[in-house]
């Protein structure tokens, strides 16, 4: 992946940089991927569910225009005292805005042109012990069925939810969404490694169509375990690196 310097392990990029220790979902490709590929064509409000440690509402700033706000919701405090130091430490903080909140009881005035989240996905599996881990990987306090509602009601006519989810959990979501009145309107496949099997897919959805508009697919590394050029054009931004 991308740099770790010094004794603090932070997770440097090229315009901010990431400490995660204190939270139960840490730095990884899928939170990198869903930054970099959300589409923000337009976007002048956007939530970001389930922050972490303020990764992905970072990317967000980043890429996104200086009139752009951007709010993040977390429930863990731990990852949610992270994120304010690590947005704080970051050129946009006055940007973004954090909640120490559930998404389903988080309130505001105004409805968002996008949502983003790297949900927890782990339906039905043993839980770890750390309860840090058990709120950022399993769908617990945020099941599919809240996500997609709390979205629903905080997003704009118009707006989209950009998520990312393994492939098997990918189908139970867009059955959900399906349910709740939102389609797929995007959707990229990811293989880690050409000739493997697709294993993460991100997925933009809005309201009223149940036809996929565009489908992308992106390998991360080829043959010879090199990145690959469609994987270095979407996150050449933020890796060192790139």
């Amino acid at each position: 992946m991308h740099r770790k310097n010094g004794s603090d392990k932070a997770f440097y990029f090229k315009q901010f940089h990431i400490h995660h220790d204190r939270c139960g979902m840490k730095v990884g490709t899928d939170g990198v991927l869903l930054g970099s590929w959300a589409d923000i064509s337009n976007k002048k409000k956007i939530l970001d569910i389930g922050t972490g440690s303020g990764l992905i509402a970072l990317m967000l700033a980043q890429r996104s225009s200086s009139d752009t706000t951007i709010d993040g919701v977390e429930i863990n405090g731990q990852a949610f005292e992270q994120a304010c130091e690590n947005v704080a430490n970051s050129p946009w903080r006055t940007k973004i805005k954090l909640s120490h909140s559930s998404i389903q009881n988080f309130e505001v005035e105004t409805n968002y042109d996008l949502v983003v989240c790297n949900p927890p996905y782990f339906i039905k599996s043993l839980k770890p012990t750390d309860q840090n881990r058990v709120q950022s990987r399993h769908a617990t306090d945020l099941t599919y069925p809240d996500l997609i509602a709390s979205t629903k009601r905080l997003i704009a006519p118009n707006g989209t939810l950009n998520i990312v989810l393994p492939i098997r959990e990918s189908t139970e979501f867009r059955k959900e969404a399906g349910r709740l009145g939102f389609f797929t309107k995007r959707k990229c496949s990811v293989r880690t490694k050409f000739g493997k099997p697709i294993d993460r897919v991100l997925m933009e959805f809005s309201h009223g169509s149940s036809d996929v508009n565009k489908v992308e697919e992106l390998t991360i590394q080829n043959e010879k375990g090199e990145w690959t050029e469609s994987y270095l054009e979407l996150v050449s931004p933020f890796y060192l690196w790139g």
